[in-house]
């Protein structure tokens, strides 16, 4: 095996190598077969590998056909047998045909000629035999299949009686699980919904959900919203993540808990999946840990500071080749080499790193001839600006891709890539989140998640991007070093095959005085660790609030036990919260606020009344009030909302986005700000390199137009809107507008109606101007009937029909 990774190593970087004899061949081969056969899902890995790497080689070999249509059908690998049989592999053979249509038989699905994996049809078994469950597998095991498999047997196990919700960790994963679902589940009953308000013209039908954390919580805090009986919960390593949004993800599924629902965990690769089942209190029992992979990997480690490759050989602890030169001097060269033909995923961090890097190629790539992709670079320059460099580069086969992306302009670069008229996809970590956009070849250009080193569990699940099931056998990983400050000595070790540790939860282990810090944040103390991330400190915040909620709502939890345990004054902490007046409703939407300043706004005999007025002095107004009530200055990120300086700027941006205005307008009239009031940018957010802005330089408008993306989606469309939440609530003023007008980003009764339904924020304002009169509305002002043939009639854009015949047909 290790020989055939070797040779196939070789290939690649040009190197001389020798074709297997007829007697190694015969000899490896046998060696496969054997090992498919056996009980250990390392034995079958293995053989599975070498098929893959002697796949290029030796695919019109009679030898090689016999032996690898056999090894796929022992493992059950349908989608990979699939493949090598749409490649010329027609032998001929009684016994693997028996064995074949045998496992077809009981393996079948609701799809025609398409099979379950034999790890899928035993995970799928258990799945529908229990209450909850928890299982961990590898990026291509086919979870997404899997789970619209299961919805499925569950809908007509039911009845189509019950309604049914899947929890995802960030915006950018629900436009793709929701596209999924509706290509696959097609039962009239259902409605597939992503808001948390379900639309009055749907009021009849049974539901599957797609929610954020933040959208469940919302959803459970209207007690007239329908039961959800049964929650799957994708990615769901993030709930216990190192970060500032696992406190929310764990709130959701407590709260998920409460009401009895069902819960079923998955997550990529992680090695101890009961520990989410532990989290809420449920039987460990009902967890599986698959390790059969349906793709391999070739690992490679590309030195460009010295011209020299490593070659990783898998299934073997800490074995890689010796340093070996090669000739390419230029990453360009090799990264258009290595794609020719196929498709490349490029990990860079950061999103400057991400587009610089995109440009960096696109100068020695010709135009494509390609409609589509002139199609989709017209639309960016129409509807987000005419110097994004983003357009630029669709038209060569480029893109890049974040998650605070416009949701239409993401989806169709992903639908883009999808179908090959994407060579190049430059990402940030969104693919870590659970987006599904595998490549043959992965480029990995960077050690960092943020300002955080990659774990291993991240670079493992980040490395299952390589390789399409069903389209190859095999993906390549190519870790690039450019200079000594990424790819050390310490990081370098990720690419060495070994057992991942067990992931850990604060919640259950309590380190690093976790519990302490929980109680301090209660008692208004400093953490205990001086130098504390202040990340880290908001994330210890948010699980104090959460306790605090657990605690005055008497619910039973692993937070408030643990924290009973490990604290030796939790008795009088629990005391002082018992004394805090701020209410459970208010404190269950809004964990991510500190008690303190709630308690003392909800205490105040003089509050700030809100009008419903939207221009940028008012926004101001609201926004300096609310920094001062809060205190921004301490509690929040000095690069946003901790500024004062850049409160103005935010206003800018509140009002357009109440006022409906579209995203080109409202980049244009943040480019107008920034201009005439001469705004110092710091280039790639570094405090020591600063320039006046110039609408005149398009690095300086792209930087602002990516800035202004995630603004929208992390300062108005959360942060800001929680805060006004919360305001409203403690100070007894109506919130419900000022909710949906910055979730919406419109004032407008009928695009928020139009956006519950589903359709996006510029389909909803197109409908809204130019066909207002084929929708018919209640006496509150909802949308209780569509008349769709008018609709498409009437002169609207492709999207908007696209939409229609989507969410509505």
């Amino acid at each position: 095996m290790n020989y055939s990774g070797i040779n196939y190593g070789f290939k690649i970087f040009e190197k001389k190598y020798e074709m297997l004899t007829e007697r190694e061949l015969f000899d490896i081969l046998r060696f496969s077969d054997i090992l498919s056969r056996s009980e250990d899902s390392l034995n079958r890995n293995i053989s599975l590998k070498i098929i893959s790497v002697l796949f290029d080689d030796y695919c019109d070999d009679e030898i090689y056909q016999l032996f690898s249509k056999n090894v796929l059908v022992k493992l059950g690998n349908f989608p990979s047998l699939r493949f090598l049989e749409a490649s010329g592999n027609q032998i001929d053979n009684e016994e693997i045909e028996l064995d074949k249509i045998i496992k077809q038989v009981f393996q079948k699905t609701t799809i025609s000629e398409q099979y379950f994996t034999d790890s899928q049809f035993e995970t799928f078994n258990k799945i529908t035999n229990a209450n909850h469950f928890s299982f961990s597998a590898g990026t291509s095991f086919g979870k997404s299949f899997l789970f619209t498999e299961y919805i499925k047997w569950l809908i007509e196990e039911k009845n189509a009686s019950e309604n049914i919700a899947f929890l995802v960790p960030t915006r950018a994963l629900i436009s793709q699980v929701v596209s999924d679902l509706s290509e696959s589940i097609h039962n009239s009953k259902y409605k597939i919904i992503s808001n948390p308000d379900i639309p009055a013209i749907f009021r009849n039908q049974k539901f599957i959900f797609v929610f954020t954390p933040e959208r469940l919580i919302s959803y459970f805090s209207e007690a007239s919203n329908p039961n959800i009986s049964t929650m799957i919960i994708d990615e769901a390593h993030n709930t216990i993540a190192d970060d500032e949004r696992s406190p929310m993800f764990y709130h959701a599924i407590t709260l998920a808990d409460q009401k009895s629902i069902n819960m079923y965990f998955a997550a990529p690769n992680v090695p101890n999946p009961e520990i989410f089942l532990e989290l809420v209190g449920n039987s460990v029992e009902e967890s599986k840990r698959v390790l059969d992979l349906n793709v391999v990997q070739n690992k490679f480690f590309l030195d460009f500071k010295k011209n020299k490759i490593r070659i990783y050989l898998d299934f073997i602890e800490n074995k890689s080749t010796e340093e070996i030169p090669f000739a390419f001097p230029k990453f360009e060269d090799f990264l258009l080499k290595m794609t020719n033909g196929s498709q490349s995923l490029i990990y860079c961090n950061s999103i400057h790193d991400t587009v610089e890097k995109a440009r960096l190629i696109s100068y020695i790539l010709p135009e494509r001839a390609s409609e589509e992709l002139n199609d989709l670079s017209d639309h960016i320059r129409e509807t987000v600006h005419s110097n994004y460099y983003l357009a630029e580069l669709i038209k060569r086969g480029i893109g890049f891709h974040f998650g605070a992306l416009p949701q239409e302009i993401r989806e169709k670069i992903e639908e883009q890539f999808k179908i090959g008229n994407i060579q190049y996809l430059f990402t940030t970590s969104t693919l870590l989140q659970g987006v599904n956009l595998p490549a043959k070849n992965l480029f990995i250009l960077s050690d960092k998640i943020g300002l955080s080193n990659m774990s291993e569990l991240n670079f493992r699940n980040l490395a299952g991007r390589a390789g399409r099931l069903s389209k190859e056998l095999y993906g390549n990983i190519f870790v690039v070093k450019f200079d000594d400050k990424k790819w050390n000595d310490n990081t370098q070790r990720l690419l060495d095959y070994k057992e991942l540790p067990d992931i850990e939860s604060k919640i259950l282990s309590g380190k690093k005085n976790f519990y302490k810090n929980v109680g301090n944040v209660i008692d208004d103390e400093s953490m205990t660790n001086k130098s504390m991330p202040e990340w880290e400190k908001r994330q210890v915040a948010d699980y104090a609030t959460i306790l605090t909620y657990q605690q005055k709502k008497n619910i039973p939890s692993q937070l408030i036990e643990k924290f009973s345990q490990k604290n030796p004054n939790a008795k009088s902490l629990f005391k002082k919260i018992s004394e805090y007046e701020v209410t459970e409703d208010i404190l269950m939407l809004s964990t991510t606020i500190k008690l303190k300043y709630q308690e003392e706004i909800l205490n105040e005999s003089d509050s700030f009344i809100f009008e419903l007025e939207f221009d940028h002095e008012t926004c101001l107004k609201i926004l300096l009030m609310l920094y001062k009530k809060y205190r921004w200055d301490i509690e929040e990120d000095k690069r946003g909302l901790g500024n004062i300086n850049k409160l103005s700027y935010y206003a800018v941006l509140m009002t357009e986005w109440i006022e409906s205005k579209p995203l080109n307008l409202i980049i244009q009239s943040s480019i107008r700000f920034m201009d005439r009031n001469d705004i110092e940018l710091s280039i790639n957010h570094d405090p020591k390199n600063r320039e006046i802005f110039s609408r005149s330089n398009p690095s300086h408008v792209n930087q602002v137009i990516n800035d202004l993306l995630k603004d929208i989606e992390n300062i108005l469309r959360f942060k800001v809107k929680n805060y006004i939440m919360n305001y409203l609530k403690l100070t007894d003023q109506d919130d419900g507008e000022w909710q949906k007008y910055l979730e919406y980003g419109t004032n407008n009764q009928t695009i928020i109606e139009l956006q519950k339904i589903g359709f996006e924020r510029q389909v909803a304002i197109e409908l809204e101007e130019r066909s207002k009169e084929d929708f018919s509305f209640n006496s509150k002002g909802e949308i209780v009937e569509i008349n769709s043939d008018g609709l498409l009639l009437s002169p609207i854009s492709v999207e908007a029909k696209k939409q229609i015949e989507m969410l509505l047909l």
